[in-house]
């Protein structure tokens, strides 16, 4: 399975380096909308992967539901054993990195368990404050 993040600016590249870098990811790749090739760039990385990649599985993650990058590679649903996923975070790249390959209910949990990984970390020490108050 391949991982292929999208993004505007270097969001996408980010991720790729953090997560080679730090957890050792070698399947991960990213493609981006700059200000100098704009989508018609990120159609041409993306077009280079996916022929490279041929029948491979590939998961498209992109930085913004709605953004420039994401409406753009929602035309590769199409391909098979592709999928799309908006507003990725490294918390979904680390479960990713783990599969070998994933199905639709693997990425729904996926994706859920992501979710929960985005809070208030103010709220969390609050709630530790006053529970080690209450001891």
């Amino acid at each position: 399975m391949k991982i292929l993040v999208v993004s505007h600016g270097d969001i996408a590249k980010g991720i790729c380096e953090t997560a080679k870098k730090f957890f050792g990811a070698s399947e991960i790749y990213y493609a981006n909308v700059d200000l100098e090739t704009g989508v018609k760039g990120l159609v041409e990385d993306v077009e280079k992967y996916l022929e490279d990649w041929k029948d491979e599985q590939v998961v498209i993650c992109s930085d913004l539901k709605g953004g420039s990058a994401n409406q753009t590679i929602a035309n590769y649903i199409s391909r098979p054993n592709t999928f799309v996923i908006s507003g990725t975070n490294l918390s979904l790249i680390l479960q990713l990195m783990l599969a070998q390959e994933v199905t639709t209910d693997s990425l729904h949990m996926m994706i859920e368990e992501s979710k929960n990984d985005i809070v208030l970390v103010n709220d969390i020490l609050a709630n530790t404050s006053l529970d080690e108050d209450d001891e």
